[in-house]
């Protein structure tokens, strides 16, 4: 199992603070691991879009995973947030992306806005929940994006030091569908 903390804020500093002593080599081995799992599930096969968050400072590697999708002819689509909202915009080439909202790589400015409602969404956070919780860094935009679309399949990726029992969530929080950690893969329907 995870960590156990008891407040968000706590389980937010624990985690970063875990994520800063990961070496290359462990990430790169989790991250290749994970990515196999997520080609498992076949969706390039089921959907012909799959949106994902694109990775910065130790989160969950999704840059092969992205290559991986748009080589086999995959629409991809990656978040870019304008103010308090958030919406995903398709990307020919992870070349299409740009420094944008706190340093996190965004589609360029020409990039077209992403309009399907519910094709699959790999889904960071900081920490996740056996059930199905999601914590992420207190900004809230998934959250809205998700009331706002609720019909995606919501896939999360993390590492296991990651996992914990259960987070205290408050009314806007949105439960995942699907968690995958190198070790575990959660599935709410399996439920």
């Amino acid at each position: 199992m995870g960590i156990s903390v008891t407040s968000k804020a706590d389980l937010r500093k624990k985690v970063l603070e875990l994520r800063k002593h990961l070496t290359t080599e462990e990430m790169a081995e989790w991250d290749n691991t994970i990515c196999e799992k997520i080609k498992g599930l076949g969706l390039e096969k089921q959907f012909g879009t799959v949106y994902c968050y694109v990775s910065v400072r130790g989160e969950t590697g999704t840059e092969s995973l992205i290559r991986f999708y748009l080589e086999q002819g995959i629409k991809v689509a990656v978040p870019r947030v304008k103010g308090k909202e958030m919406d995903f915009y398709y990307i020919d080439r992870y070349e299409d992306l740009e420094p944008g909202c706190f340093g996190i790589p965004e589609p360029k400015k020409s990039c077209e806005l992403a309009a399907e409602q519910d094709v699959p969404v790999i889904v960071p956070g900081v920490a996740f929940s056996e059930r199905f919780e999601r914590t992420g860094y207190g900004a809230g935009y998934y959250d809205r994006f998700f009331e706002k679309e609720p019909q995606h399949e919501k896939i999360a990726i993390c590492y296991d030091f990651q996992m914990t029992e259960a987070i205290a969530v408050d009314q806007y929080d949105i439960l995942m569908d699907r968690i995958i950690t190198p070790q575990k893969s959660l599935n709410r329907k399996d439920d």
